[in-house]
């Protein structure tokens, strides 16, 4: 397999970024939504937004892994891929739309008669409900899709591009559709679900004509022997790269949870870059738009690196690009409003380059080093070191950090609790425990080298 179709690419991308526009709403928008639902509410209705979007992350994490894991064997095992794509996006799309029916301060639109907290709990649970058909189709399928259908001398290329529709997702959520979440807009939340929904619901039934009948290629294995046979200590000692370049990830994965499920909220409440204006884009949009567009083109910059001198020798210089971006993120809010909105893109940039970057390196490792025919499995593995672990501590860790900061006074004069800028210091200060997994990941691929004679 040397050269990936038009055809080919046309699904990686469109399939890749209708999925990620679902996923900036569960890893981004959800965190905001909960907040709203408790800023606006009444002051008998208020509730920890902080803690209830920990919650959300962890459960959202647990529900994912274990997805993951046993969808990604069962795809294995079958070896029918496009099933569960196609039918997990049109219900992932469904399940995201539903979010729609909670907004409870709006009076347009179709919505359940709630309490803002009992609205923010069936966010919780709707989000599980979208998480394990997100993870089913896209985590698990799609992912192994793309590894399956790509060799050695494209993955560079592929991940590359998989890796910038993240945020090109969010630059089109943020240009295009922000502005629905905003008070002048009446806080049309649901509508902003709906609409995000359709679409991934669309390219759910898209796909179904779009990715190319499958030939058969079952795996004889039961599906408890390809889960437990990627976590056998055996296997461990045989994929030793794998499994470091997990926990690099991990590491990695760990860092960007403490800040990153309050991000937006930290730029637009602690930073105070207004996302209220008369026009259509605010200082927020401007913000968050330009940082994701520069942030996304510039790290193709490390795309080439890899390429041209090898993706190994671009991981240390990845990660320290998202440690210096997190380091500046901490003085935002101590920088004079005069230059705040040019600070905070300056930041922002250097940050979602390494945080774009250091994915793109280490999923195009992970995806080199993995068996043939245990694509699937192998991925849900990936997902406990790269979802459930960092996903289930990172966000209480924040959470911990945001309850010393409460210098937000909303219009009733109540007090509430800001995501904190210590975050982001903890977050690089994290970054260091990287180093231990790096010496033995570039000994292993020492000996490996030395062995084939590379």
């Amino acid at each position: 397999m040397s050269k990936v179709t038009l055809r080919t690419w046309l699904i990686f991308i469109l399939v890749g970024l209708a999925g990620q526009f679902a996923w900036a709403i569960e890893n981004m928008y959800l965190n905001s939504y909960i907040a709203y639902l408790n800023f606006k509410a009444p002051s008998e209705y208020r509730f920890d937004y902080s803690l209830m979007i920990s919650l959300t992350t962890a459960v959202s994490a647990f529900v994912a892994s274990l997805t993951t894991i046993f969808i990604g064997a069962l795809t294995d095992k079958i070896g029918k891929k496009k099933l569960f794509i196609s039918a997990g996006y049109i219900l992932w799309g469904i399940s995201t739309a539903c979010f729609g029916l909670f907004n409870v301060n709006s009076d347009a639109g179709i919505k359940f008669n709630i309490t803002p907290y009992l609205a923010a709990v069936f966010v919780i649970v709707f989000d599980a409900v979208m998480t394990f058909f997100g993870s089913a189709s896209n985590d698990a399928t799609f992912n192994s899709y793309v590894t399956e259908n790509t060799d050695e001398s494209k993955r560079g290329k592929v991940e590359n591009v998989l890796s910038i529709l993240p945020l090109l997702s969010m630059m089109i959520i943020f240009g295009g559709l922000n502005f629905l979440t905003t008070e002048k807009e009446g806080y049309r939340w649901d509508l902003f679900f709906y609409l995000v929904g359709g679409f991934v619901v669309l390219v759910g039934i898209i796909s179904i004509f779009l990715i190319p009948k499958e030939k058969k290629k079952r795996n004889d294995r039961s599906i408890f022997s390809l889960i437990y046979g990627t976590v056998k200590v055996k296997e461990i000692k045989k994929n030793k790269k794998l499994y470091l370049l997990f926990i690099i990830y991990f590491i990695f994965s760990l860092s960007c949870q403490i800040f990153f499920p309050y991000i937006m909220i930290y730029v637009e409440k602690t930073c105070q870059i207004s996302n209220n204006s008369s026009s259509f884009l605010t200082d927020f949009t401007l913000v968050m738009f330009i940082s994701l567009l520069s942030g996304s083109l510039l790290s193709l910059i490390y795309g080439f690196l890899a390429d041209k001198y090898g993706k190994d020798k671009m991981i240390i210089p990845t990660l320290l690009t998202y440690c210096t971006g997190c380091v500046m993120m901490y003085f935002i809010p101590l920088v004079s409003s005069s230059l705040k909105i040019f600070y905070s893109i300056i930041s922002i940039i250097v940050m979602i380059i390494g945080y774009v970057s250091v994915p793109t390196i280490i999923n195009s490792l992970v995806r080199e080093n993995i068996p043939k025919g245990q694509e699937g499995s192998f991925l849900g593995v990936r997902m406990l070191f790269v979802v459930l672990l960092p996903m289930s501590t990172g966000p209480f860790i924040g959470n911990y950090l945001n309850s010393f900061k409460d210098n937000y006074y909303d219009e009733f004069n109540i007090k509430s609790n800001l995501p904190n800028e210590l975050a982001y210091l903890v977050a690089a200060s994290v970054i260091i425990l990287t180093i231990v997994p790096l010496f033995f990941y570039f000994r292993e691929k020492k000996r490996g080298d030395v062995i084939y004679g590379k």
